[in-house]
């Protein structure tokens, strides 16, 4: 990557004394993606209301005005325009890790959050900076988002990959891992990994997790045909509805459970940068060939109380099979919503679980006592 601006000082209103050419011209960047009027160099990109498509927005406007290309990692590594302006300057782009310090700790053990589908962990900032845990809190980011390296293949071969990524900061257990929506497959993975290492696993948390439809019990799979068969009628104007209702009715049990994974996973922008669609896509084929195995620890499962249309309704049929010991709790939002307006809520559930493990009931909850441990 080559500089492409000076790196002397001048002084820049935005930004105040000391502020380069480079940041000047960043700023401004800045300000246009981020819709903020005033920036200054220091402001962190996540405190400012930035996102994971804020940040891929942001950095392909720095690539079309200055030359500079910076894969989307690199957000954590210079949150700041003064510390992106330095990577730019100093041709300097940090080596890509797995793991990501999004809370730093003053003791204890730590917590790690495994990534979604997309591979990226921006949308996990806002859930770690609220989990009150004296422990530090990582997310584990996908290979591949860098461009360089090839995206992981299997679920199998992403616990294991993290499983060693986990071990080389924290070398023994009890081992506190999480993972929200895809993630919470891979946590489980690395569970077990774990625990065949004769490591502790102090929790495991799943966040509105689910394998492929094709694992789940066959009732499962017919009220989620149903479900989104109905949203897609009610989204289809009044004259189409009939044909629709009739489309749905034949192929309520011929579809093969293949073609929903599209459906079932969150919406792909396909505007996004090669390494974020072959992560993307990377993870739908491991997803997709991915079937779990009994656990026998504990896993505590938050589960979102408002159904989106592509996710079961039924998490305890789908899980009892495959984890006996499974613990339920229903937190407000949506799947999409726990980690962005919700998460305040699904930060104070993380934490409970992480301070007290037994203060969640086990097995299937009873809907008296859902309702009495609703967070709301």
């Amino acid at each position: 990557m080559n500089a492409p601006f000076p790196s002397d000082n001048v002084e820049a209103s935005a930004g105040g004394a000391g502020a380069s050419n480079t940041e000047t011209l960043l700023l401004d960047i800045w300000k246009r993606v981020l819709r903020v009027r005033e920036i200054g160099r220091d402001d962190n990109f996540f405190d400012l209301g930035g996102d994971s498509l804020l940040a891929v927005i942001l950095f392909l406007q720095i690539e079309q005005e200055t030359g500079a290309h910076l894969p989307v990692t690199a957000i954590f590594d210079a949150p700041s325009v003064s510390e992106m302006a330095r990577l730019i300057e100093e041709n300097s782009v940090p080596q890509s890790s797995s793991l990501v310090l999004l809370k730093p700790g003053s003791g204890g053990d730590p917590l790690f959050i495994v990534h979604g589908i997309g591979g990226t962990v921006m949308e996990l900032t806002a859930l770690a900076r609220n989990i009150r845990i004296p422990g530090a809190v990582y997310a584990i980011r996908a290979h591949g988002l860098d461009g360089q390296d090839e995206p992981l293949a299997t679920i199998e071969d992403m616990a294991d990959d993290y499983v060693q990524a986990i071990r080389a900061i924290q070398p023994s257990g009890p081992y506190r891992l999480c993972g929200y929506s895809f993630g919470g497959l891979i946590a489980m993975e690395m569970a077990r990994r774990l625990k065949a290492q004769s490591e502790s696993i102090g929790a495991l948390i799943l966040m509105d997790s689910y394998a492929h439809p094709s694992t789940w019990p066959r009732l499962s799979r017919v009220k989620m045909r149903v479900r989104r068969g109905f949203s897609r009628l009610l989204d289809r104007p009044d004259g189409s509805r009939a044909e629709t209702f009739s489309h749905l009715l034949a192929h309520l049990n011929t579809r093969d459970e293949s073609d929903y994974l599209h459906e079932w996973l969150l919406d792909q922008n396909p505007s996004l940068p090669l390494p974020l669609l072959r992560v993307r896509e990377a993870g739908g084929a491991a997803l997709r060939a991915y079937r779990p195995k009994p656990y026998d620890g504990p896993i505590t499962f938050l589960k979102a109380s408002r159904r989106d249309a592509e996710f079961p309704d039924d998490p305890e049929r789908i899980w009892r099979r495959l984890a006996p010991d499974i613990r339920f709790r229903t937190i407000p939002g949506a799947h999409r919503t726990i980690v962005t307006q919700d998460v305040e809520t699904a930060a104070a559930a993380l934490t409970a679980c992480l301070y007290t493990p037994s203060f969640f009931p086990h097995g299937r909850e009873s809907r008296k006592r859902r309702a009495r441990n609703k967070y709301s």
